[in-house]
């Protein structure tokens, strides 16, 4: 094998063990904790939402689990409970959009519905 053949492997191979170690930094920012749901700092909740959703089936799930899970809700009553999400962020960095919030609505104190709605959907509620 010439020369440089094997200086255009050895630069394949870093470069897929860079893009793997960038991965997984990335992926790991997105992996939910309830810490980061509880400590968020602006949009932070947006990007940690899917990974609950992956690893939680909230169908059925008791009240009292939801907020071990997540912590005390913004606003809770009997049928529902408010969670702040943040502003999303579309690929640009859209700063201008409108806030969001996690609804979770029960039936004799278990998930039956959740709902990503906007601000101005909660407040006239």
């Amino acid at each position: 094998m010439k020369k440089k053949d094997k200086l255009l492997l050895i630069f394949l191979g870093f470069l897929v063990v860079v893009a793997f170690i960038g991965g997984q930094m990335w992926n790991s920012h997105k992996n939910f904790t309830k810490e980061k749901w509880e400590n968020y700092e602006g949009n932070s909740r947006q990007a940690i939402l899917d990974n609950f959703f992956d690893r939680t089936i909230v169908d059925n799930l008791p009240q009292e689990d939801l907020i071990e899970y997540l912590g005390e809700p913004e606003r809770k009553t009997d049928d529902e409970m408010i969670y702040y999400l943040g502003t999303p962020k579309g690929l640009f960095g859209n700063e201008d959009g409108e806030e969001e919030f996690l609804i979770f609505t029960f039936t004799d104190g278990k998930v039956t519905g959740v709902s990503k709605v906007p601000a101005s959907a909660v407040a006239s509620e």
